[in-house]
This record gives C-alpha cells, sequence and structure tokens, in this order.
C-alpha cells in the first residue's frame, strides 16, 4: 500500500503540469517584426503538452523557415508558458529554440523572438 501512494504521490507533479498546461490550450494568432522592420504573423496551437508552431515568414534560401513544427510544452503556469519548438525533429539541420511566454492576461502572452517583441493573442 505504501507503495502504492509513493507512485501517486510521484505522479502528482505531473499531473499538475499537464492540468495547467490546458488553460493556455487551443489556437493562438501571432505578431511579430522580422529583423527589418516587416509585420508578420502566424499560428500557434497548444494542445496539452504539444502542439505546432506555423510562422507566416519569408522562405529565401532558407529552409527551416515558413514550415510548421511541432512544439513542446515544457512549463505551463498562470504565470508563463514556456515551449520548445522541434524544428530538429521536423527537418534534420533546423534548430530548435526555446520561447518563453509571460502572460499579460488570460488571452495575451508575451516574449521574445530572435530578440524582438513576439505576441501570442488568444485566437476565438
Amino acid at each position: 500500500m505504501k507503495a502504492v501512494g509513493t507512485a501517486l504521490a510521484a505522479c502528482l507533479p505531473l499531473f499538475a503540469v499537464a492540468q495547467t498546461a490546458q488553460m493556455w490550450d487551443g489556437k493562438w494568432q501571432v505578431a511579430f517584426k522580422t529583423e527589418r522592420g516587416i509585420d508578420r504573423d502566424g499560428t500557434i496551437i497548444v494542445a496539452g503538452n504539444a502542439g505546432t508552431w506555423d510562422l507566416n515568414v519569408a522562405q529565401r534560401n532558407d529552409p527551416c523557415a515558413g514550415r510548421a513544427y511541432p512544439i513542446e510544452v515544457q512549463r505551463a503556469t498562470a504565470e508563463e508558458l514556456v515551449f520548445k519548438v522541434a524544428r530538429s525533429t521536423a527537418l534534420a539541420g533546423c534548430q530548435d529554440n526555446t520561447m518563453r511566454m509571460k502572460a499579460t492576461d488570460a488571452n495575451t502572452l508575451e516574449g521574445t523572438f530572435m530578440g524582438r517583441p513576439f505576441k501570442m493573442t488568444k485566437a476565438n
């Protein structure tokens, strides 16, 4: 019986993360500027501890740009959402990056992407 209790206690932090991640679940509209100051947008979908990252960017000679990539939620609290954009799992040679988004309200997350402001707004 003690072993069962210990096993359940070990799972509680995982359950808490999954439950908290759900508060950020849904479709998010993204707004940011490129290094040249061009307005860009995109969509991020959060679904539990996974989702997708799909930004509208110029592809030019970069095979890693302009593609949809999976995301992996690493931390989800009422104050922040941290996730990894797993580019390397979709296309060899592309670099992963971690996004740290702070909640400004229940429908807005803000952070930086490539050193520039990055905003996620919950879509209806």
